[in-house]
Protein backbone atom coordinates (compact mmCIF):
# COMPACT_ATOMS: atom_id res chain seq x y z
CA UNK A 1 0.00 0.00 0.00
CA UNK A 2 2.57 2.58 1.38
CA UNK A 3 4.63 1.24 -2.37
CA UNK A 4 1.63 1.89 -4.47
CA UNK A 5 1.03 5.93 -2.54
CA UNK A 6 4.37 6.65 -3.35
CA UNK A 7 4.67 5.68 -7.21
CA UNK A 8 1.29 7.43 -7.07
CA UNK A 9 2.68 10.61 -5.31
CA UNK A 10 5.93 10.38 -8.23
CA UNK A 11 3.63 9.90 -11.31
CA UNK A 12 1.90 13.35 -10.18
CA UNK A 13 5.12 15.44 -9.17
CA UNK A 14 6.37 14.30 -12.53
CA UNK A 15 3.32 15.44 -14.77
CA UNK A 16 2.94 18.48 -12.58
CA UNK A 17 6.94 19.25 -13.01
CA UNK A 18 6.36 18.07 -17.39
CA UNK A 19 3.28 20.60 -17.41
CA UNK A 20 5.33 23.74 -15.75
CA UNK A 21 8.30 23.04 -17.45
CA UNK A 22 7.19 22.56 -20.88
CA UNK A 23 4.55 25.94 -20.28
CA UNK A 24 7.58 27.70 -19.86
CA UNK A 25 9.86 26.56 -22.88
CA UNK A 26 11.11 29.38 -24.41
CA UNK A 27 10.42 29.58 -28.36
CA UNK A 28 13.21 28.73 -30.61
CA UNK A 29 11.15 29.00 -33.44
CA UNK A 30 7.53 30.23 -34.47
CA UNK A 31 4.44 31.11 -37.81
CA UNK A 32 3.61 34.14 -37.99
CA UNK A 33 0.99 35.70 -40.20
CA UNK A 34 -0.63 39.33 -40.83
CA UNK A 35 -2.78 41.43 -42.67
CA UNK A 36 -2.54 40.36 -46.22
CA UNK A 37 -3.48 43.89 -47.66
CA UNK A 38 -1.89 46.56 -45.74
CA UNK A 39 0.56 47.61 -47.76
CA UNK A 40 3.84 48.78 -46.94
CA UNK A 41 3.34 47.41 -43.46
CA UNK A 42 1.66 44.28 -43.81
CA UNK A 43 0.87 41.93 -47.22
CA UNK A 44 0.81 38.93 -48.59
CA UNK A 45 1.53 37.24 -51.58
CA UNK A 46 -0.47 34.05 -50.82
CA UNK A 47 2.34 32.16 -49.94
CA UNK A 48 3.59 34.03 -46.75
CA UNK A 49 3.15 37.84 -45.22
CA UNK A 50 5.52 40.54 -46.32
CA UNK A 51 5.96 44.06 -45.19
CA UNK A 52 7.62 46.39 -42.62
CA UNK A 53 6.35 44.70 -39.80
CA UNK A 54 7.40 41.38 -40.81
CA UNK A 55 10.91 42.30 -41.90
CA UNK A 56 11.33 43.81 -38.48
CA UNK A 57 9.63 41.51 -36.16
CA UNK A 58 11.89 38.86 -37.68
CA UNK A 59 14.64 40.72 -37.51
CA UNK A 60 14.24 41.18 -33.74
CA UNK A 61 13.45 37.32 -32.91
CA UNK A 62 16.38 36.49 -34.95
CA UNK A 63 18.75 38.51 -33.24
CA UNK A 64 17.15 36.97 -30.24
CA UNK A 65 17.93 33.16 -31.62
CA UNK A 66 14.40 32.86 -32.85
CA UNK A 67 13.75 31.21 -36.02
CA UNK A 68 10.98 32.06 -37.99
CA UNK A 69 8.61 30.97 -40.93
CA UNK A 70 6.27 33.64 -42.06
CA UNK A 71 2.79 32.44 -43.79
CA UNK A 72 -0.30 33.23 -45.14
CA UNK A 73 -4.04 32.66 -43.47
CA UNK A 74 -6.15 35.05 -45.94
CA UNK A 75 -8.08 37.43 -44.67
CA UNK A 76 -7.44 39.77 -42.15
CA UNK A 77 -10.28 38.03 -39.60
CA UNK A 78 -9.14 34.52 -40.41
CA UNK A 79 -5.25 35.84 -39.48
CA UNK A 80 -6.95 36.89 -35.98
CA UNK A 81 -8.69 33.55 -35.23
CA UNK A 82 -5.77 31.55 -36.17
CA UNK A 83 -3.61 33.36 -33.73
CA UNK A 84 -6.45 33.81 -31.01
CA UNK A 85 -6.16 29.22 -31.13
CA UNK A 86 -2.34 29.60 -31.18
CA UNK A 87 -2.49 28.00 -34.94
CA UNK A 88 -0.27 30.98 -35.54
CA UNK A 89 2.08 32.30 -32.51
CA UNK A 90 2.15 36.06 -33.74
CA UNK A 91 0.63 38.82 -35.86
CA UNK A 92 3.27 41.34 -36.41
CA UNK A 93 0.97 44.50 -37.18
CA UNK A 94 -2.75 44.49 -35.43
CA UNK A 95 -4.98 46.91 -33.53
CA UNK A 96 -4.99 46.30 -29.87
CA UNK A 97 -8.48 45.56 -28.72
CA UNK A 98 -9.54 44.86 -25.01
CA UNK A 99 -11.92 41.67 -27.33
CA UNK A 100 -8.92 40.45 -28.65
CA UNK A 101 -6.70 41.04 -25.07
CA UNK A 102 -7.79 37.57 -23.83
CA UNK A 103 -5.86 35.31 -26.54
CA UNK A 104 -3.44 38.06 -27.53
CA UNK A 105 -1.19 39.68 -25.57
CA UNK A 106 0.49 43.32 -27.36
CA UNK A 107 3.90 44.22 -27.16
CA UNK A 108 4.56 47.89 -26.57
CA UNK A 109 5.30 50.16 -28.26
CA UNK A 110 3.58 50.07 -31.56
CA UNK A 111 5.28 48.60 -33.85
CA UNK A 112 3.70 51.51 -36.29
CA UNK A 113 0.31 54.58 -36.05
CA UNK A 114 -2.11 54.28 -38.74
CA UNK A 115 -3.78 57.19 -39.52
CA UNK A 116 -6.83 56.96 -42.14
CA UNK A 117 -7.39 59.85 -44.61
CA UNK A 118 -10.66 60.67 -47.12
CA UNK A 119 -9.41 60.71 -50.21
CA UNK A 120 -11.94 63.10 -52.94
CA UNK A 121 -10.90 64.59 -56.63
CA UNK A 122 -9.22 67.75 -56.57
CA UNK A 123 -11.03 70.66 -55.84
CA UNK A 124 -13.41 68.68 -53.99
CA UNK A 125 -12.51 68.78 -50.35
CA UNK A 126 -13.22 72.70 -49.36
CA UNK A 127 -16.62 71.67 -48.09
CA UNK A 128 -15.46 68.31 -46.16
CA UNK A 129 -14.28 69.13 -42.47
CA UNK A 130 -16.12 66.55 -40.31
CA UNK A 131 -18.35 63.22 -40.17
CA UNK A 132 -21.38 64.86 -41.01
CA UNK A 133 -19.99 66.50 -44.37
CA UNK A 134 -19.86 62.68 -45.88
CA UNK A 135 -23.95 62.41 -44.88
CA UNK A 136 -25.58 62.25 -48.61
CA UNK A 137 -22.43 60.93 -50.29
CA UNK A 138 -20.80 57.60 -51.40
CA UNK A 139 -17.29 56.40 -50.25
CA UNK A 140 -15.47 53.53 -50.67
CA UNK A 141 -13.05 51.60 -48.52
CA UNK A 142 -10.95 48.26 -48.88
CA UNK A 143 -12.71 45.18 -47.06
CA UNK A 144 -11.18 44.35 -43.62
CA UNK A 145 -10.52 47.77 -42.30
CA UNK A 146 -11.88 49.05 -38.98
CA UNK A 147 -11.92 52.28 -38.18
CA UNK A 148 -13.25 52.34 -34.13
CA UNK A 149 -15.86 52.01 -32.73
CA UNK A 150 -16.68 55.55 -33.03
CA UNK A 151 -16.57 56.00 -36.43
CA UNK A 152 -18.07 52.62 -37.28
CA UNK A 153 -21.20 53.55 -35.40
CA UNK A 154 -21.60 56.55 -37.10
CA UNK A 155 -20.88 55.05 -40.89
CA UNK A 156 -23.61 52.41 -39.96
CA UNK A 157 -26.40 54.83 -38.92
CA UNK A 158 -25.77 57.75 -41.53
CA UNK A 159 -23.00 57.01 -44.47
CA UNK A 160 -22.82 54.85 -47.57
CA UNK A 161 -20.04 52.70 -47.45
CA UNK A 162 -18.60 50.38 -50.36
CA UNK A 163 -16.33 47.74 -49.20
CA UNK A 164 -14.30 46.41 -52.19
CA UNK A 165 -12.67 43.57 -51.93
CA UNK A 166 -8.91 44.71 -53.48
CA UNK A 167 -7.37 47.20 -51.63
CA UNK A 168 -6.49 49.81 -54.72
CA UNK A 169 -10.10 49.10 -56.54
CA UNK A 170 -11.45 52.47 -54.34
CA UNK A 171 -9.23 54.45 -55.54
CA UNK A 172 -10.00 53.26 -59.85
CA UNK A 173 -13.69 53.96 -59.03
CA UNK A 174 -12.98 57.41 -57.17
CA UNK A 175 -11.17 58.29 -60.33
CA UNK A 176 -13.98 57.49 -62.51
CA UNK A 177 -16.75 59.35 -60.51
CA UNK A 178 -18.05 56.03 -59.38
CA UNK A 179 -17.81 57.28 -55.45
CA UNK A 180 -17.68 60.62 -54.12
CA UNK A 181 -14.67 60.14 -51.65
CA UNK A 182 -12.72 56.77 -50.37
CA UNK A 183 -11.08 56.01 -46.75
CA UNK A 184 -7.72 54.55 -46.98
CA UNK A 185 -4.82 54.50 -44.29
CA UNK A 186 -2.55 57.49 -45.60
CA UNK A 187 0.83 55.96 -46.24
CA UNK A 188 -0.99 53.51 -48.49
CA UNK A 189 -2.96 55.77 -50.39
CA UNK A 190 0.16 57.76 -51.09
CA UNK A 191 1.65 54.65 -52.32
CA UNK A 192 -1.56 53.55 -54.65
CA UNK A 193 -1.49 56.75 -56.19
CA UNK A 194 1.94 57.27 -56.94
CA UNK A 195 1.89 53.43 -58.35
CA UNK A 196 -1.07 54.48 -60.74
CA UNK A 197 0.47 57.42 -61.51
CA UNK A 198 -2.27 59.72 -60.57
CA UNK A 199 -0.84 62.08 -58.47
CA UNK A 200 -2.78 65.31 -59.94
CA UNK A 201 -5.93 63.88 -59.64
CA UNK A 202 -6.58 63.70 -56.08
CA UNK A 203 -6.55 65.72 -52.49
CA UNK A 204 -6.98 65.00 -48.62
CA UNK A 205 -10.33 66.29 -46.79
CA UNK A 206 -9.71 67.56 -43.49
CA UNK A 207 -11.96 64.76 -42.26
CA UNK A 208 -10.55 63.33 -39.33
CA UNK A 209 -11.57 59.68 -39.49
CA UNK A 210 -9.09 57.82 -36.80
CA UNK A 211 -5.53 56.90 -36.14
CA UNK A 212 -4.61 53.61 -34.51
CA UNK A 213 -1.17 52.45 -33.17
CA UNK A 214 -0.53 49.03 -34.64
CA UNK A 215 1.05 46.25 -32.04
CA UNK A 216 2.43 43.08 -32.53
CA UNK A 217 0.38 40.23 -31.21
CA UNK A 218 1.38 37.19 -29.58
CA UNK A 219 -1.06 34.43 -29.29
CA UNK A 220 -1.40 33.44 -25.35
CA UNK A 221 -2.20 29.73 -26.71
CA UNK A 222 1.10 28.40 -28.56
CA UNK A 223 2.75 25.85 -26.28
CA UNK A 224 6.09 28.10 -25.77
CA UNK A 225 6.84 31.62 -24.59
CA UNK A 226 8.29 34.39 -26.42
CA UNK A 227 10.94 36.80 -24.65
CA UNK A 228 8.47 39.92 -24.72
CA UNK A 229 10.52 42.39 -22.52
CA UNK A 230 13.44 41.50 -24.70
CA UNK A 231 11.19 42.12 -27.90
CA UNK A 232 9.70 45.77 -26.26
CA UNK A 233 13.25 46.40 -25.76
CA UNK A 234 14.85 45.76 -29.06
CA UNK A 235 11.51 47.54 -30.81
CA UNK A 236 12.23 50.23 -28.94
CA UNK A 237 15.83 50.75 -29.93
CA UNK A 238 14.87 50.57 -33.65
CA UNK A 239 12.25 53.68 -33.17
CA UNK A 240 14.78 55.30 -31.48
CA UNK A 241 17.59 54.55 -34.18
CA UNK A 242 15.42 55.08 -37.39
CA UNK A 243 15.36 51.66 -38.33
CA UNK A 244 11.40 51.57 -37.90
CA UNK A 245 11.30 54.16 -40.76
CA UNK A 246 13.87 52.86 -42.52
CA UNK A 247 12.65 49.52 -43.14
CA UNK A 248 8.96 50.83 -44.22
CA UNK A 249 10.72 52.95 -46.50
CA UNK A 250 12.24 49.94 -47.99
CA UNK A 251 8.87 48.16 -47.73
CA UNK A 252 7.14 50.46 -50.07
CA UNK A 253 9.76 49.60 -52.68
CA UNK A 254 9.28 46.30 -52.30
CA UNK A 255 5.25 45.95 -52.50
CA UNK A 256 5.76 48.56 -55.84
CA UNK A 257 8.27 45.71 -57.47
CA UNK A 258 5.79 43.22 -56.09
CA UNK A 259 2.50 44.86 -57.51
CA UNK A 260 4.12 45.85 -60.81
CA UNK A 261 4.71 42.05 -61.52
CA UNK A 262 1.67 40.61 -60.06
CA UNK A 263 -1.57 43.22 -60.38
CA UNK A 264 -4.99 41.56 -59.68
CA UNK A 265 -6.72 44.41 -61.48
CA UNK A 266 -6.48 46.59 -64.52
CA UNK A 267 -5.47 50.30 -63.96
CA UNK A 268 -6.85 51.45 -66.82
Amino acid sequence: MVYIKTLTFTALFFLSYTSTSSASDQCKHITLAGHPDLPPVSWGDFQQTLGAATDLTTGILNSLGIQTTSDYRGGVNRVIRNLQSGRIALNPAMVKTPELAENVRFIEPAIYTQKYVVLVKKGRSENLNSWNDLKGLVGVTPKGLSFGEKFDYFASNNLRIIRTYHARQGILMLNVGRVDYAIYPDTQSDLFISLMNLEQRFEKAKVDIASFELHIGVSKNTPCELPLEKISEELRKSHKSGQSAHTINDSLYKWMEYSLKVSPISYR
